[in-house]
């Protein structure tokens, strides 16, 4: 962030600028595929300034890198991998000073994320009138994430709300940075959006979800779990799951452990319904997707660091171990 910057500036009041320069758009990535430069130009037509920070792809990416920055992004390098909350704070930081003045709004996206003509607008709009009905805009999420909907927790003067929103297609006013500080970089993957909006809600903000705005955005790998070579059907439709690779599975109960001591105690019914869903998945992952011993491994360890309170990225052992 910029130390610069007044704090007693009130950014509430929009200058009177183009809509395209109140925004600075942030793109994180890791080995990214040609899906990126689509992406990019779509942002560039929608955002005063766009930043894509790699995070330790090393030279595979170049090619695409380089046609991303043709595309008329800024790209910034980091030399090893980091984790996602790192890339996102090097963004915010690289974003804040820009090439002209400081913006208004930051909006975050994953490398495999598409959006429409009007997807920052619409969420900007939504930022513009949720404030104007005294609402503590503090972020503001798309309402489908790949034609399904966000999880609304509730409704404030007609605008629905959640606490826990993905990172993708996020837009955070600049004064939401100003309060509530960076991503939590310890946390490295799994989990950084949902510490991040329960950190904005302890702090008497909303998370308003926008229900004109719709992300196109891939969560996972699909996989059809079979039995005997025939696929799992539940009332008579093919089981279809999302699975990540081994080693997410780590971050996902690591996480969620430390998750559950940093916010639980204020959150005792999301706490208990998070926990569920993810021991529910791990089952069903272990009962079903490949490469189960890898996967178990990486739960256990993970289980262990989390008790311990251990962040940081995976043990180097332990990533070597799983591939």
């Amino acid at each position: 962030m910029n130390p610069n910057e007044n704090p007693d500036d009130d950014r509430s009041a929009l200058p009177e600028r183009p809509l395209t320069e109140r925004v600075a758009a942030i793109v994180t990535t890791f080995h990214p595929g040609r899906a990126l430069v689509p992406l990019v130009r779509s942002l560039v037509e929608q955002a005063g300034f766009v930043v894509v920070v790699d995070d330790g792809s090393g030279p595979s990416a170049d090619a695409v890198l380089d046609a991303a920055h043709e595309a008329g992004a800024e790209i910034i390098r980091h030399e090893r991998n980091r984790g996602i909350a790192a890339a996102l704070d090097t963004g915010l930081a690289v974003a804040w000073v820009g090439p002209d003045d400081a913006p208004d709004f930051f909006v975050t996206f994953d490398q495999d994320s598409s959006i429409d003509e009007r997807f920052i607008e619409t969420l900007v709009g939504t930022a513009i009138a949720a404030d104007a009905a005294g609402i503590p805009v503090g972020l503001v999420a798309p309402a489908h994430v790949e034609g399904l909907p966000s999880v609304a927790t509730g409704s404030v003067r007609g605008f629905p709300v959640t606490r826990t929103p993905i990172q993708s297609g996020l837009l955070i006013p600049v004064a939401t940075v100003r309060d509530i500080g960076d991503f939590t970089e310890e946390l490295v993957i799994d989990g950084v959006d949902t510490d991040y909006g329960l950190r904005v809600a302890r702090a008497g903000r909303q998370t308003v979800l926008s229900n004109e705005a719709t992300l196109g955005h891939r969560l996972g790998t699909p996989f059809t779990p079979k039995i005997a070579g025939r696929p799992v059907s539940i009332a008579g439709e093919p089981l279809r799951l999302v699975v990540g690779a081994p080693f997410r599975y780590y971050y996902l109960l690591r996480n969620r452990i430390l998750l559950n001591r940093m916010h639980g105690p204020r959150n005792r019914r999301w706490m208990l319904r998070a926990t569920l869903a993810d021991l529910r998945h791990c089952v069903i992952v272990l009962a079903f997707a490949p490469r189960r011993l890898a996967r178990l491994t990486a739960m256990a360890v993970g289980v262990r660091d989390g008790w311990r309170g251990r962040g940081g990225r995976i043990p180097e052992r332990l990533e070597r171990r799983l591939g």
